[in-house]
Order: C-alpha cells, then sequence, then structure tokens
C-alpha cells in the first residue's frame, strides 16, 4: 500500500484475493495522475491503457518507472501540459 502516492510514480494495483477476480484493472501497471485531498476517501487518479481510473490508495504497490514509458498526454488530468 502507498500512504502518500505522487503524481508521475508508476503503481501497480492489487486487490484481495476475493476481490481480484471480479476487478478488471488487478494486476495492470499505471502512473498516477491525480492525488485527492482533503477530508474522506482518499483515491487516486491512476491512467491505465491511457484511461483515467479512480483506485483507492490502499489497492496501490509503488513500482519502478519502467523506460519505455509514454510521455503524458496533455488533458488526460485535466491540466494542459
Amino acid at each position: 500500500m502507498i500512504f502518500h502516492p505522487h503524481i508521475g510514480q508508476c503503481v501497480r494495483m492489487h486487490y484481495a484475493k476475493r476481490m481480484a477476480g471480479i476487478m478488471p484493472q488487478h494486476g495492470k501497471v499505471g502512473v498516477v495522475r491525480v492525488v485527492s485531498r482533503g477530508p474522506g476517501p482518499r483515491n487516486v487518479g491512476v491512467e491505465i491503457d491511457g484511461r483515467l481510473v479512480t483506485i483507492p490508495r490502499g489497492n496501490l504497490v509503488a513500482m519502478e518507472m519502467p523506460k519505455n514509458t509514454p510521455a503524458r498526454r496533455a488533458g488526460v488530468s485535466g491540466e494542459e501540459g
């Protein structure tokens, strides 16, 4: 589990064994694009296969950034880049 994810961090989605079969993102690798702030659920916006997916931070495992990672596309997280 990642306690303090940061934008640009490479992560892998990991769900409990009983939920892994019904979660299509289980085991996929993505890049953190949005981190929630304030009270409430601690969710993270992760870009997976070109789509932005909301994942609870407890289901993220940190990974090293692969060398062939594509550049960030403008507008994925709502910001112009």
